[in-house]
């Protein structure tokens, strides 16, 4: 744990851990190929949107015991073109845990308002075997992932009603990888509810949950940062619709 003056710590809005702009750049650099290697093949792309739950596992979990909740989406290619059963792709996703909200009043005696949110955005490239079943209405499958996990915590100050300052608490970023399985169920040709199951283990990372930032009994302007520092492994569970387009 640490203890902090509020007003010191304060940081800007941004991504300031420089191995996610790195891995940021890695993600876009795929995601560009991709849609210049689908423009080239003409091939049938898969494109989701999904509803997803989070559940900490092991050490995320004894640390945290907050369900995160967010979306997400994939965008997928066939890698030899139509008829494949491999495709190549890439997933993300972003889910809010452990969100608090607290008033306080500082030495002034002004009253003031904490609201502080806790969220997970995770990026991966991935695999997909698809097997061809021609005349069936579900189709399942199985994903490789690997990629990784940025956990920051953002913290909103309000007085009358009002945001007057948003700022970074912490964050940190792990590396991640691991699978998925799930099931198309078709709703037509070209739109498939999607049901998916995926398990992913993260690296070390600091991170803060629910609960982890409050007052310092003696001193109440300050605050006393109850940092974590485990593994990320997560399982998610994720609902939504996937378009195929030509």
């Amino acid at each position: 744990m640490k203890k902090q003056s509020l007003a010191i710590y304060k940081l800007p809005i941004k991504i300031h851990n420089l191995s996610v702009l790195h891995f940021y750049f890695i993600f876009l650099f795929i995601l560009g190929n991709c849609i210049l290697f689908s423009q080239k093949t003409m091939a049938q792309v898969e494109m989701n949107l999904r509803l997803q739950a989070g559940f900490p596992l092991e050490e995320f979990a004894i640390n945290n015991e907050s369900i995160a909740f967010g979306i997400g989406g994939t965008f997928l290619v066939p890698l030899a073109g139509e008829g494949s059963v491999v495709s190549l792709g890439l997933d993300a996703g972003y889910m809010i845990y452990g969100m608090q909200s607290e008033d306080y009043i500082d030495n002034n005696g002004f009253d003031y308002t904490l609201n502080t949110n806790n969220n997970i955005f995770e990026s991966f490239a991935m695999v997909r075997f698809k097997p061809r079943w021609i005349d069936s209405f579900i189709y399942p499958y199985a994903d490789g992932l690997l990629g990784g996990r940025y956990i920051y915590t953002r913290t909103t100050e309000e007085e009358d009603g009002q945001d007057i300052d948003s700022f970074i608490e912490q964050d940190g970023f792990s590396f991640a990888y691991g699978g998925a399985a799930g099931l198309l169920i078709s709703l037509s040709d070209e739109i498939k509810l999607d049901m998916r199951a995926v398990y992913t283990q993260g690296g070390k990372t600091k991170y803060l949950t629910k609960n982890s930032i409050y007052p310092d009994p003696l001193f109440p302007d300050d605050f006393i940062y109850d940092i974590k520092n485990t593994r990320t492994d997560m399982l998610s569970f994720q609902v939504g619709i996937t378009f195929f387009i030509y």
